[in-house]
């Protein structure tokens, strides 16, 4: 048994030396994930078929300390799966907590194996902030603290660009806020530690620092929707133009939260700024070129590439390649698609001619006048959509972009090269 517990001890627990059954007691964990320097309180078995659809689950060790750590190395590198039992599930995961670090960064390991352990653990502690915080049973700094600890583990991983092949193994998936909120945090891990000369950091702890804060502000650059209503969020159509505008405030209400939790400045900025864009016509704030905050630049080139890779209920997902050229392109009807959204946010009603049969029923003509008009506020709706898919440099700084490209063209999961 790998454990810090003696063998009485163990037995106390009711586990037992050997079990029969079909498997559904255990699950299946990677070997290379066990560290031998970091022993806990979870026992490790080892699954060989009995008869019918039973196996036989043998404990490998009762005691860690009886055997020599090289012997212990030895015994889990020759076997390609072990297991551990459901009851002790709780003990294995939160061994997975404390040496994310030892997992990433093991050169042995599978990439997408690398990658489902980061998204289960990222996912787990930003779904508990969250729900804290909607719920206002938690405090939200110590959750902030969690997710800086969960982060200083994972950065040097997610800042590799060899970590990328795990970001496109995720391209085209269901939009789910949470690892969406993941991958742009790592995107921008990746992109900064590629583009060091746009920092000045003399120090390598700052450095690293700096990467935190990025990944950080990543994972929490949506957190204010969850002050957005549900039926907003949720819904499978288009937005209308009033449900657009109540969208726009998730970006204060996420500043809002994160106000005295002590987080930095650049990952303020990000999470406010990270829908403003280069021309002025973002928001909240309609900042344009240098006076959007560098960091805010960065995440919103990763929070548009993720949103577009992503499937939604309303449209599906795009290739890597297709959503750059949408966001490298130049917008032939963006003096339209402004007007559209200057609509937008002053919330407009667009006025139109009535032409009915009875002009002398009063009520029949206001009744169309009305249908009429909400007839076409969804045809303005249905063609800002399409407007936007037209072409989205006006919203990105030009130089930013391309290092983009250009980073993420260095994995080998992509081929953007002509796009350069």
């Amino acid at each position: 048994m790998i454990s810090g517990i003696n063998f009485q001890e163990y037995l106390k627990l009711n586990l037992q030396n050997e079990y029969y059954n079909n498997g559904t007691d255990f699950q299946e964990i990677d070997p290379l994930s066990i560290n031998p320097d970091y022993l806990t309180d979870f026992s490790i078995y080892e699954k060989h078929r009995y008869k019918d659809h039973q196996y036989e689950f043998r404990c490998l060790l009762f005691d860690s300390s009886s055997i020599p750590k090289e012997r212990l190395i030895e015994l889990l590198r020759f076997r390609k799966k072990v297991y551990i039992h459901k009851e002790q599930v709780i003990n294995y995961h939160q061994y997975l907590k404390d040496n994310l670090a030892y997992i990433l960064n093991h050169k042995e390991i599978d990439i997408s194996k690398k990658t489902d352990t980061l998204i289960s653990l990222s996912t787990e502690v930003v779904k508990e902030c969250f729900e804290s915080i909607f719920t206002m049973t938690g405090d939200t700094r110590k959750f902030l603290e969690k997710i800086q600890r969960l982060i200083s583990q994972a950065v040097e991983f997610i800042s590799d660009i060899n970590s990328l092949s795990g970001i496109a193994n995720l391209i085209g998936h269901d939009y789910d806020t949470h690892i969406h909120s993941i991958k742009v945090g790592w995107l921008m891990a990746t992109f900064i530690n590629a583009n060091k000369d746009l920092f000045t950091v003399e120090k390598d702890a700052g450095f690293h620092d700096l990467l935190v804060q990025a990944a950080v502000s990543g994972l929490l650059h949506d957190i204010g929707k969850i002050k957005i209503p549900q039926n907003i969020l949720n819904k499978k159509g288009k937005l209308d133009n009033l449900e657009y505008i109540i969208i726009q405030s998730h970006t204060a209400y996420s500043a809002s939260l994160l106000f005295d939790t002590g987080i930095s400045k650049n990952a303020m900025q990000a999470i406010l700024y990270h829908h403003e864009n280069e021309d002025g016509s973002g928001y909240p704030s309609g900042l344009a070129n240098e006076r959007i905050p560098l960091m805010a630049k960065i995440c919103h080139i990763a929070d548009v590439f993720d949103a577009l890779t992503s499937k939604r209920h309303y449209k599906e997902s795009k290739s890597a390649y297709d959503a750059l050229k949408i966001m490298t392109g130049n917008n032939p009807y963006l003096d339209t698609l402004k007007k559209f959204e200057k609509e937008v946010a002053e919330n407009v009603k667009v006025s139109v001619t009535a032409i009915v049969r009875d002009d002398y029923d009063i009520k029949l003509r206001r009744l169309r006048e009305k249908e009429m008009v909400e007839e076409e506020a969804i045809k303005r709706v249905e063609a800002r959509m399409k407007l936007r898919d037209q072409g989205m440099a006006h919203c990105f700084s030009k130089d930013l972009l391309r290092r983009f490209i250009q980073t993420i063209n260095q994995s080998k999961s992509f081929e953007l090269s002509d796009l350069l």
